[in-house]
Formats: structure tokens, sequence, C-alpha cells
């Protein structure tokens, strides 16, 4: 078989077990990140079918999948997070975030300083890398399982959020490692420029495409979404290209595209109802490009988590490193039960249901794009930290395991799931109180 027809059919294969696995999860409520990493261990390091060693091709593309998955999966995060649903959690939701994935985070940070052996700079790159849930599942999760809505939206904006804590402060502290500042003052400047750099590009850049797609409404209502790809690919790179953050640039970038160009942006009585904003309004493109938008990041998310396990090295895995690995999601279990009195509020007052979303908030444990992001940024940045994706890769596998189990048994007795309508978007409908 010839090279382009093995790549023409592995892709294709790819594809359709990417969707069987993603019908399981809405039927089976397990995590579809744990099967397709498991796919990609046996395609490379157990059957060797490509190899993904040093100096191969799949190791020189590793960046750029990793940019095109951000891009894609953060965007799609923003332009499905609406800004009014927020406003009801949004302080509370905060707190939680905040304090637990700050404790998570320092606490994986001093286990892995005594565990692996690393630098107290390192270690914390590890302990906020794996912080907190993923804003690829729980998004999907929180759609098709039974909660009430203020719950469901507390954890999908806490997945965001810890995503972006996520990625920001092993970023930020990469970014020392490589440029050492030898001031607070320094590395406060640093942190702050790249942040608010990065919020105000994403904000003139929803503007400015908002406006194109107003201005040019009769020209480029057939080709928005293909065009709006074009302008997250550009967001994105400009952000890169400056020095900013990225992956914060695209998911504000989203929100905001979302939220200005949004029906409910320009109602009577809003904030963004004034006539400057009128002019932004592209309601209908936004709805066209939310409803394309979950294909691509369905090919994005799948296609990554099936290269991020070919990158596995086996050889690394050890009964040392299981057992930090069970450790540390041990840890990230007790944290949110300690934590999750924060969200009593948002619970249903059926005793039955109060006690399963418990259990739901208790096992949203499940790692997933951050974590192995920060691998590949390590990796691709030549610090040495050894071991560091095989710890990472553990990390998600296990709490991908503890929280596809947890949540099974929380909800095996709970009748019903919220489906997803004919665009494909999911239904969020309150479980009855």
């Amino acid at each position: 078989m010839s090279e382009v027809a093995f790549v023409f059919i592995f892709f294709a294969v790819i594809a359709f077990l990417g969707f069987i696995i993603n019908a399981m999860f809405y039927k089976f409520k397990i995590s579809n990140i744990l099967p397709l990493m498991l796919i990609g261990v046996l395609v490379g390091p157990v059957l060797n079918l490509i190899y993904t060693g040093p100096g191969s091709l799949a190791s020189f593309l590793t960046p750029y999948i990793s940019a095109i998955a951000i891009a894609f999966v953060l965007f799609d995060v923003g332009i499905n997070m609406e800004a009014s649903k927020l406003k009801a959690i949004f302080a509370r939701a905060t707190a939680f975030t905040l304090l637990l994935e700050t404790a998570t985070g320092i606490g994986a940070a001093i286990f892995a300083y005594y565990f692996f052996g690393w630098t107290l700079i390192e270690a914390f790159i590890f302990g906020f890398a794996v912080a907190g849930p993923s804003s690829i599942s729980v998004p999907t999760l929180m759609g098709v399982i039974k909660a009430k809505v203020d719950l469901r939206t507390a954890l999908i904006y806490e997945s965001v959020a810890s995503d972006m804590m996520q990625l920001i402060i092993p970023l930020v502290l990469i970014g020392l490692v490589l440029n050492p500042v030898t001031t607070l003052s320094g590395v406060a400047y640093f942190t702050f420029t790249v942040i608010i750099g990065s919020l105000l590009l994403a904000v003139i850049s929803a503007l400015f495409w908002l406006y194109v797609l107003n201005k040019y409404r009769d020209q480029s209502k057939s080709y928005s979404w293909m065009l709006t790809v074009t302008m997250i690919i550009a967001t994105y790179g400009i952000a890169d290209a400056l020095g900013l953050e990225s992956a914060i640039t695209v998911f504000v970038f989203g929100l905001a595209f979302a939220t200005i160009g949004g029906v409910e942006a320009v109602k009577k009585g809003s904030i963004l109802s004034a006539d400057i904003f009128k002019k932004f309004a592209a309601s209908r493109g936004v709805k066209h490009i939310r409803s394309y938008q979950r294909e691509i990041v369905f090919f994005a998310s799948t296609f990554f988590f099936v290269y991020i396990g070919m990158l596995l090295n086996l050889s690394g895995v050890t009964l040392y490193l299981v057992a930090a690995a069970i450790a540390i999601t041990i840890g990230m279990l007790l944290l949110r039960v300690l934590f999750s009195p924060l969200l009593a509020k948002y619970y249903s007052d059926d005793k039955k249901m109060r006690k399963t979303e418990r259990e739901l908030v208790f096992f949203d444990v499940a790692r997933g794009l951050s974590p192995i992001i920060i691998a590949v940024v390590v990796l691709t940045s030549n610090i040495s930290m050894p071991g560091l994706v095989t710890a990472i890769f553990m990390v998600v596998l296990f709490t991908n395991i503890v929280s596809t189990i947890g949540i099974w048994a929380a909800y095996r007795h709970v009748d019903g799931l919220n489906k997803p309508d004919s665009n494909g978007q999911e239904k969020l409908k309150p479980a009855k109180e």
C-alpha cells in the first residue's frame, strides 16, 4: 500500500471511529478523550504503524497540529458561551474555580517537586498544567446530562476559566525559564502586558470581523463560516507574532463575536443596544457559523487526541509514574469534595437529584487539551523536564478513567438525557425540581 493511500485510509478510519465514540459519549456518558488517546497509543507505540520518534514527520508537525486544535476548540467554546447565562453564576463560580484550581495547582506542584525532582518553577509548570477539567469534554457532557442549568453553566465556566489558568500560568512560567526575569515587577509587567494585550487584540479582531460580515452581508453570507475560520487562524497567528497568549485571544474573540454579534446584543435596554453597536450585529451569521463550527471542532479534537496518544513513549511508563498519577488524581478528587459546597446553591431541590449533582461536581476531574498543549510546548522549547509528557499523559488517562466511572455510576439510575437538536446544538433542559 502506498503512503498516500495509507494516510487517506487512516484519516477516514479515525474520523469514523471519532463519530462512533462521540455517539457512545452521548449514549453512555463515557469520556470521548480516553478512547481516542488509547487508539493513538495502539497506532503509534504499540503497533508502530506510524513512526512518531525523534526526527519523524509527526514530531515536526506537533506544534502546528497543537496550534490548530487550540484555535478551533477555544473559539468554539467562546462562541457557544452565552454571556447572559454567566451573570447568575459568575461570582460564585469564579470563587470556586480560582480557589480550587489554585489549590490543585499548588498541591500538584509540591508533589511533583519532591516526586519527579524537577526545579520548583518546573514543578509549578506541571502543577498548573493539570489544575482544571477539560474545556473540550465538559461542555459536551453538560449538554447531554441532567442537572440544573445554573450548575451546568457553572461547570462549563469552570472548565473554560481553568483552561485559561492552565495555559496562562504555565506559559508565563515557561517564558520566565526561557527568558529569566529577575525582579517581581518584571514578572508582573510581563504577565500584565501579555494578558491585557491578548484581550485587546481579541475584542478588536471580533469587532472588525463583525463589521465586515455586516457591511458585506450579501457577498459573505454563503461563505461566512469559511471566512471566519480564516479569521480565527489570522487572529491566532497575529497574537503569537506579537508575543501574546494566542489561546486566550481566540477564546475571547469567540466570546466577543457571539455576544456583540448575537441577536440578543441589540435588544432594547441591553448594554450593547446603542446605535454604535448595531453596525456590528450579525446574528444570522453568528448562528450559521456556530452550527458549522461544531463540525470542524469534532475533527480537530478527534485527530488531536489520537495524535497525542501516538506520541507517548511507553518505555517511560513505570509503576512509580503510575502510582504518582493515581495519587494526583485522588488529590484532585479530595479537593473537589472540599470546595464543592461553593456550588451547592445550584443543586436541585429534589434530594435524589441533589446527591447525583453533587457527585457530578466531585467526579468532574477529566483533564484534556491544556495539559497536553503545555507538554508539547515544553517539548518543543528544549526545556529539560524528563518524563513530563508521560506524566501528563498518565494524569489525563487516570482522571478520564475516574471521571468516566464516577459520572456513569452517579447517573446510571437517572432517567433521561438532554438530546442535541437537529442542528447539532445541545438543548440545555433543566432537571426536574
